[in-house]
């Protein structure tokens, strides 16, 4: 059965309720149990537990998904539903006492992202849902708001120095020289501020699935338009914008 878009509200609002207090417990304390994994990334105990938590959680309510994540073993992704996780995005952060982190959590049919997920823990533990049509802000409808011209906006990225190092510096410089304002409120703190209108363009590359594919139903039902850069357009590097410079700025990425 095709689960609903309020199942999967219900669920991530339950789930992500009790993963919340684990993170701020832990954000609170002076004991995170920091490691390295072999691509470099930082990795902390409460990553690995609140992945468990949340893999529990789906197996005990969906037992027929499927279920991917970033610290833990995948299972059965090739089944129509399947779950993707980050428990916390922006670990980073979290580990040097930034609040700028979030847990990812979305639903893919067929491997489409058909539902997405982010909660903010200290960040007044708000939850953004989405369903690509419809975004809501601890359930209450949100919109971006329009823009306002280059020099009143904002562009974000996670890391600047990853940009002008890769395939994309060009267009990069492009952008700085809009008389715009640059910052790297980035990972999914960065999304966040462009689906409530504080941010008007997101840009990230080279991204994991569980990075990005919780984010997309979200930015697509805030009414954001989304230029994917990944060759084979699974929104691994992106563009992320308001509608009215989506033209401007796929000529710039073109």
């Amino acid at each position: 059965m095709k689960p609903k878009f309020y199942d999967f509200t219900d669920f991530v609002s339950t789930t992500t309720t009790i993963t919340s207090k684990i993170i701020q417990d832990a954000f609170h304390s002076d004991k995170l149990n920091v490691s390295k994994k072999a691509d470099g990334s930082l990795l902390t105990a409460s990553d690995i537990t609140v992945e468990k938590i949340i893999r529990n959680n789906i197996k005990n309510k969906f037992p027929n998904h499927g279920c991917i994540g970033e610290e833990l073993q995948d299972i059965s992704i090739d089944l129509e539903y399947c779950w993707i996780i980050d428990p916390i995005d922006g670990t980073f952060n979290f580990v040097k006492g930034v609040p700028f982190f979030g847990t990812l959590i979305g639903l893919l049919e067929n491997k489409f992202p058909m539902f997405g997920s982010l909660r903010l823990p200290l960040i007044e533990n708000f939850l953004l849902t989405g369903d690509n049509q419809k975004a809501y802000l601890n359930g209450t409808a949100l919109k971006t708001t329009k823009f306002d011209g280059w020099s009143k906006s904002l562009i974000l990225t996670t890391d600047i120095n990853r940009l002008k190092q890769s395939a994309f510096k060009k267009q990069f410089e492009k952008l700085e020289s809009l008389n715009t304002t640059l910052r790297t409120w980035g990972d999914c703190f960065g999304y966040y501020l462009l689906c409530i209108g504080k941010a008007d363009v997101m840009i990230d590359i080279d991204l994991k699935p569980f990075d990005i594919l919780p984010l997309i139903p979200i930015l697509k039902g805030a009414g954001l338009e989304i230029i994917d850069l990944s060759s084979d357009k699974n929104y691994s590097s992106i563009v992320a914008c308001k509608p009215e410079v989506k033209n401007e700025l796929a000529s710039i990425f073109s």
